[in-house]
């Protein structure tokens, strides 16, 4: 009898999805797509339709002259040349995971101490905390050109290294120095933003957990260890998510730097800048296209382990 009964009840509510909708309701419904159409319009043209495109001609040979050849895996068998085009690949890769694997911890611990220090009641504390948040919103090119005239020649850092005594490199102008110029570019404009994040995760702890903890003689590191930072988990892999996203994608500052020609010897070749030279400079849409899928397959694979491996270090509160 509780079978019919629950079979009766599936079959209600399956017929309840055709069933006619009141009037009120249907309005409603029709201004929701009326309200949703132009960015459903925006979207399907200007992202879904160039993302199918863009799978498709990695499958073709073609540079905007004549027809596009399809050529099958030859584009993607290309990445694997290592005597051929796969050699650039696996630099601009190289310089990418490089500069990201470096920056990006840099940014997470000093966002953290950072807010932590924010954190506090001081008088004057908006000042402080918007200071911090502003290199985050000043344009990545703007960034880049003020980074290339601190670290220049004749610029501040090197003019502060001959104080003491030492011959700064031309940072952006050397392959042993230019990658650590960006890298440093990427940590002052990215940690604003990290910091921001940071702190609103830490105002969300309740202070009666770091009272009550205090109170059992648990010290500032043990505070901060056993309790700060385990909940503070979920806005650390947020950041770090976000983080590797946005250094495997690097562009801005890699072409601001080489002027778009990923030099000197390669070393500021990204991977979004070779994607860009391939596209826009050589025509070359098919072997652009193969790249750009590569860097994506390598981008969702790594979120999907990191969200794989977050079960084991990120604690929330259900």
């Amino acid at each position: 009898m509780q079978r019919v009964d629950e079979g009766a009840g599936r079959l209600s509510r399956f017929r309840s999805l055709f069933a006619p909708l009141p009037v009120l309701q249907r309005v409603e419904e029709r201004w929701f797509w009326f309200f949703i159409a132009p960015f459903l319009a925006g979207f399907l043209l200007f992202a879904f339709a160039p993302l199918i495109a863009s799978f498709a001609l990695s499958f073709m040979e073609w540079n905007l002259r004549g027809t596009p050849a399809l050529v099958g895996f030859d584009n993607y068998a290309d990445l694997a040349d290592l005597d051929g085009k796969g050699k650039i690949v696996l630099k601009a890769f190289s310089n990418t995971v490089m500069i990201t694997v470096i920056a990006v911890p840099i940014q997470l611990v000093i966002g953290l101490t950072f807010a932590m220090l924010l954190n506090q009641k001081v008088k004057g504390m908006a000042l402080f905390r918007m200071a911090f948040y502003l290199p985050t919103v000043v344009a990545g090119v703007a960034t880049a050109a003020l980074w290339r005239w601190i670290l220049g020649s004749e610029g501040l850092v090197n003019k502060a290294l001959e104080v003491v005594g030492v011959a700064g490199p031309a940072w952006f102008n050397e392959p042993e120095s230019v990658r650590w110029g960006i890298i440093f570019m990427l940590i002052w404009a990215g940690t604003g933003g990290m910091t921001l994040i940071f702190l609103a995760g830490l105002q969300q702890i309740s202070k009666d957990i770091l009272e009550a903890c205090e109170c059992d003689g648990a010290g500032r590191f043990r505070r901060f260890f056993s309790i700060t930072l385990p909940l503070l988990s979920p806005t650390l892999f947020f950041n770090l998510v976000i983080g590797l996203i946005g250094g495997l994608s690097l562009f801005t500052e890699t072409y601001v730097v080489s002027s778009g020609g990923g030099g000197p010897a390669n070393e500021s070749m990204s991977v979004a800048l070779l994607i860009y030279r391939l596209l826009i400079r050589n025509l070359d849409f098919g072997f652009g296209s193969a790249v750009a899928w590569l860097l994506t397959a390598v981008v969702v694979l790594l979120t999907i382990v990191n969200f794989r491996l977050s079960k084991r270090w990120v604690f929330y509160d259900n």
